[in-house]
């Protein structure tokens, strides 16, 4: 295992393919879960409502996990939360697979929020910290994220359409595989806080300019993800179509997610501004169209692809702008703050949800008003943004 601080050497070619081998298995391994866990949940009898608040419930540790990171990143190694994320994922997993009792549900989606949290800020930082740019080293790290997302919920739907307890089972397997490849990347070492200057008082990261339109992009992004990982498998199914039919919608999903994160590279070059406007109009109008029109399955995967490119231009540029506006050793914080940003979005906004069902007459309504509201605070963020940051 090599030690290293960042440098101005390459990125070797060996750490390349362990990065985005760990980052794919974790990927798979997610995937799987975010289409068999919702559904465990309503074949065990619990309502449409109470799948989003037990879906939401993994948004608390990934909350508290994010608001910690910044502080915990000076003390470890990026690759030390990679490796505790794939653990967490593969307990969450295992735990499930056991019990499908409530205590099970909160504590399964307790574990994989942390999983997330440690995850996608861990590995975001640590590609990062490569010689490439922000952009270009996301954008890698999305679009081999965006592979393992389009395999996971393919596997999830046809076993799941078996047993989905066994599905469980092999997201739980696939995420120790991937404790094995993560344990040989490159271990740079903790950041180092930047002295305060004397007689000059900093902002906290989380308030420069670029870091909070950084957030609310990946806000946006984040709620876009959080229906879908709580009631896009619901929707269809509650429409009529099979289990293999939402696990199938799911890769679309990502899929266009996939091609969004390669677009964000040149998309960057128009300015945060317009890049914030496209992304957020087609993420958040996109999934609105699609839960309206969800019994019309050929429409609905048209909205659902519009969705996905924008949550995944989103997604890449948020973090990659966080990066950007500060210091190198200031970018664990800066990514982990758009995190938090992320997270707080990823509970807000199945509960949102959940809670409309109750006065709305339909999911699919209280879906598409969540999504139109999601997108309005990068919508306003956006024109505080420069065009050539």
């Amino acid at each position: 295992m090599t030690k290293a601080n960042d440098s101005p050497d390459p990125t070797p070619r060996s750490e390349d393919v362990i990065a985005q081998t760990t980052i794919f298995l974790f990927s798979v391994a997610l995937g799987m879960a975010t289409v068999v866990v919702p559904l465990v949940a309503t074949a065990s009898g619990y309502a449409l409502g109470a799948v989003g608040f037990l879906v939401a419930t993994s948004a608390v540790t990934q909350i508290a996990a994010r608001a910690g990171m910044g502080v915990l990143m000076d003390r470890f190694r990026t690759r030390s939360f990679v490796l505790a994320s794939l653990v967490l994922l593969a307990a969450s997993c295992v735990v499930l697979a056991v019990s499908q009792a409530f205590w099970a549900f909160v504590v399964s989606q307790l574990l994989q929020g942390a999983a997330r949290a440690y995850f996608f800020t861990g590995a975001q930082t640590h590609v990062v910290r490569g010689t490439r740019t922000a952009v270009s080293a996301l954008a890698r790290m999305n679009i081999t994220n965006g592979m393992g997302l389009l395999i996971g919920p393919l596997i999830a739907g046809l076993v799941g359409a078996w047993s989905l307890t066994a599905a469980l089972w092999i997201a739980a397997a696939i995420s120790g595989v991937a404790v094995f490849a993560g344990a040989f990347l490159v271990s740079y070492e903790p950041f180092t806080k930047p002295r305060p200057q004397p007689g000059i008082t900093a902002r906290p990261v989380w308030q420069r300019p670029g870091v909070v339109t950084a957030g609310w992009m990946g806000a946006t992004a984040g709620g876009w993800r959080g229906i879908l990982n709580s009631y896009l498998a619901v929707l269809i199914t509650e429409a009529g179509h099979s289990i293999p039919v939402a696990g199938a919608m799911m890769t679309l999903a990502n899929l266009a997610a996939l091609v969004g994160s390669s677009l964000a590279t040149p998309l960057r070059r128009l300015g945060v501004g317009a890049s914030t406007l496209w992304g957020t109009v087609l993420a958040a109008g996109g999934t609105a169209a699609m839960a309206l029109l969800v019994p019309n399955l050929a429409l609905a995967c048209v909205f659902l692809v519009l969705s996905g490119l924008g949550g995944g231009i989103l997604q890449t540029l948020g973090p990659a702008l966080a990066a950007e506006s500060v210091s190198s050793e200031e970018r664990g914080r800066s990514i982990a703050s758009v995190g938090t940003f992320r997270a707080i979005s990823l509970l807000v906004t199945p509960m949102g949800i959940g809670a409309l069902v109750f006065v709305l007459p339909s999911p699919a309504i209280a879906t598409a008003i969540v999504a139109v509201a999601l997108g309005v605070p990068a919508m306003v963020a956006r024109r505080s943004a420069r065009g050539d940051n």
